[in-house]
Formats: C-alpha cells, structure tokens, sequence
C-alpha cells in the first residue's frame, strides 16, 4: 500500500478509538457518530485513492463508493447505509438544531462502522492501488 492509502486507513483507526473512548465516557453521542463518520470517510479516501478531497464533496464520496463498490458486490449495501445514515446526521444545515443521535443510533452505527474500516483495510491489503 502507498503512503497515502496507509495513512487514511491509520486515521480511520484513530477515529473508532476516539469514538470508542467518547462512547465510553458517555460524553457525546453525536461527537461519537461524527467520529465514526470520519472513520468511514477516511477508509473511503483510502479506497478510491484520494489524496485530497478538492472541490469533491462527501456525497460525491458516498456516491462513487455506491458505483465503484456497492453497486458491483465488492461491499455490502450494509456499509452504504450506515454511511448516509451518520451523513444525514452530520450534514445538517444548522448546527445549532441538530439533533442529537440516540444511544440506539451509536449502537447501530458502532459496530457496522469498525467492521467497514476493518474490511476496507483487508481489501487493500490484497490489491494494490
């Protein structure tokens, strides 16, 4: 794996630690599912080999992701949903009236977001980029 890739995939670990410890720490569920967010935007710069983000936007991530990924059985809808799932939360228009996600939305959302950090690591590990 190139430099680049690696270190997408060491942010995205860094990101479920955090998450982990504010989970933990019961100190915000919606600083924990922007966490995990991060975590599966960083695995998805790591996947489609972008080095910076540019005038792309996460939608645009999620949607190639969807194309390139999902759609050809590589990785499963499971993954995408999640996705738009913490997007729809950490994309709202005013921060001020955002929602704050339940512990149910992190318990959903934990366990499918390390598992795609997981298996995206795996992936590239057997391809090269």
């Amino acid at each position: 794996m190139d430099d680049n890739v690696d270190r997408r995939l060491r942010e995205a670990g860094e990101n479920l630690k955090e998450a982990e410890l504010l989970r933990h720490e019961k100190i915000s569920n919606l600083a924990t599912l922007t966490k995990l967010y991060h975590a599966m935007i960083y695995s998805l710069f790591a996947l489609l080999g972008i080095k910076e983000i540019g005038n792309l936007t996460h939608a645009d991530l999620i949607e190639r992701f969807e194309r390139e990924f999902v759609n050809n059985g590589i990785f499963k809808r499971e993954y995408l949903d999640a996705m738009r799932f913490a997007y729809n939360f950490t994309h709202e228009c005013d921060c001020a009236m955002m929602k704050e996600p339940e512990d149910r939305d992190i318990d959903y959302l934990f366990p499918v977001s390390a598992d795609f950090v997981r298996f995206a690591g795996n992936y590239l590990e057997g391809h090269t980029m």
